[in-house]
């Protein structure tokens, strides 16, 4: 029996009719390319396939240089991205959750509701007047298209597992990133990264910058957990357009203060995290905040990630907004 977890959204979907949408019942769960450690996405598909697991899906990671003739694909829901989607079997018996893809491809599974477009939240849906169910989730049902952010890898269970562990971490002396680091231009964050080392120099402090495929899952989190700092640090367009990474989940379900350059991830946050656009002086003000911060306020955001942001969390979603769907149409 899969385990559904109820969610909150549902409610703020208001959503009446439906409630036992196929695409809840599929048999298996098909996420099709960008394997692990391959892109950036990978960590997304990663996300997505832990938490399809817990829930007790059967779910296989595909991508188009494997031999899949002989697969039964009957009665799967599919998840992909445009980069990567060149093989991917379209079929009228299966779901399609598709990102960044040329939407010709799947027009006719977007036409009888059996395909969804699903997009990262950017400020764009505010020019757009797009309806919104809670703050960065957004939707079109013309598309139809879901807007929102990622999530942690961790699931629920597991950031309660991190509280108990807080209380005998020993923190270090240095401030760590990991994640994407480069770009050109506004897209890419090396700016902010070096305006963020320069204060932790200027205070005695290494700032070690990792990609997340160098070291083990395992690894990057006991890193981020004994960090003194750990900032989700963004690069002009990121913060200029509302981008919201999924680092910032990540860093606070491991046991990190959150820290941001980004207004919009400060606003989903509701403020209780630190914010300063400038990164020399978001060291400062993580600095002071960390001098009276305590772990009870740590467990308080780390409940909000458990709570509001996993990826159980965004597959709900996912799951209401076909049902959503299905109803407006």
């Amino acid at each position: 029996m899969k385990k559904i977890i109820v969610s909150a959204l549902c409610l703020l979907f208001s959503i009446t009719a439906c409630a036992n949408h196929p695409v809840r019942n599929v048999n298996k769960v098909i996420l099709w390319g960008h394997k692990i450690h391959s892109h950036t996405h990978s960590y997304i598909h990663w996300g997505f396939d832990r938490a399809f697991k817990h829930l007790g899906f059967d779910t296989y990671w595909f991508d188009n240089n494997e031999d899949v003739s002989s697969f039964d694909f009957s009665n799967s829901l599919f998840i992909t991205e445009g980069q990567v989607d060149k093989n991917i079997p379209i079929r009228d018996d299966c779901f399609y959750i598709i990102h960044n893809c040329k939407t010709q491809k799947y027009q006719h599974l977007l036409d009888v509701n059996q395909a969804i477009i699903l997009q990262v939240y950017s400020h764009d849906c505010l020019k757009r007047n797009d309806p919104a169910f809670s703050t960065c989730f957004h939707y079109d049902l013309s598309q139809p298209v879901i807007y929102m952010p990622w999530a942690t890898d961790l699931l629920p269970h597991e950031i309660d597992a991190v509280k108990e562990q807080l209380p005998t971490v020993q923190k270090n002396n240095n401030a760590q990133f990991i994640g994407s680091a480069g770009g050109m231009g506004g897209f890419g964050n090396v700016a902010q990264l070096n305006t963020f080392k320069k204060a932790c120099q200027e205070n005695g402090r290494y700032f070690i910058v990792r990609n997340a495929g160098s070291c083990s899952m395992e690894e990057n989190r006991a890193s981020i957990q004994q960090a003194y700092i750990a900032p989700a640090l963004q690069g002009s367009w990121q913060c200029n357009n509302g981008y919201i990474p999924c680092r910032i989940f990540k860093n606070i379900s491991y046991g990190a203060l959150g820290v941001t350059n980004s207004k919009a991830v400060y606003d989903l946050f509701e403020g209780k995290i630190v914010y300063n656009s400038d990164p020399h002086q978001l060291f400062y003000d993580a600095q002071e905040t960390l001098k009276t911060w305590t772990l009870e306020q740590q467990y308080a955001l780390m409940d909000l990630v458990r709570d509001k942001h996993t990826y159980l969390n965004r597959i709900e979603s996912l799951f209401s907004f076909f049902e959503m769907v299905a109803t407006h149409k």
